[in-house]
């Protein structure tokens, strides 16, 4: 992931950024970060000089976005599978509606526990500042061409190549 944001404070190597200038997530399906500019904090390892209002550049590898894929889903499923055959191992006439119910409560206390990890170890998984972005290289990225419509092309209609 990859994103253009706007400096708010400066705490350290933690910054807060607001999103919304969005220079290369054109993927992305997330709309609220676009609309309403989300606020979240990044990490200035490389130690770029900074000032609020400064715009950076963000990158979160995908490599990490797996990870926290798997540490999002991984323990709330496990908490659930050890819940439902705990409930089945000592209660064993327990009905299906009890154990699925304390499955949906293991699933929910891990949620809850991811919750207040990422909480307390925000750190693991901030996007890193790659680069400070200029204000022209900004406009010139994000300025669209006098000769192209909406649709991108110059006479608006693609080339007659294009599949």
């Amino acid at each position: 992931m990859v994103e253009i944001c706007r400096v708010q404070k400066i705490e350290g190597k933690t910054i807060t950024v607001k999103g919304g200038e969005l220079g290369g997530c054109f993927g992305c399906m997330n709309e609220e970060c676009r609309v309403n500019g989300k606020i979240m904090t990044a990490l200035n390892k490389q130690n770029f000089p900074l000032v609020e209002g400064s715009l950076v550049e963000l990158r979160t590898e995908p490599s990490v976005i797996a990870g926290q894929a798997v540490w999002v889903l991984l323990p709330p499923l496990v908490l659930f599978a050890l819940a439902f055959a705990g409930v089945a191992l000592f209660r064993p006439t327990s009905s299906d509606a009890s154990r699925a119910a304390a499955g949906v409560v293991g699933m929910g206390l891990g949620f809850l526990g991811i919750y207040w990890l990422r909480k307390l170890f925000p750190i693991i998984s901030m996007p890193e500042i790659v680069r400070v972005v200029t204000e022209e290289e900004f406009e010139a990225t994000n300025t669209p061409t006098e000769s192209a419509d909406a649709s991108g092309y110059p006479d608006g209609e693609p080339p007659a190549d294009f599949n």
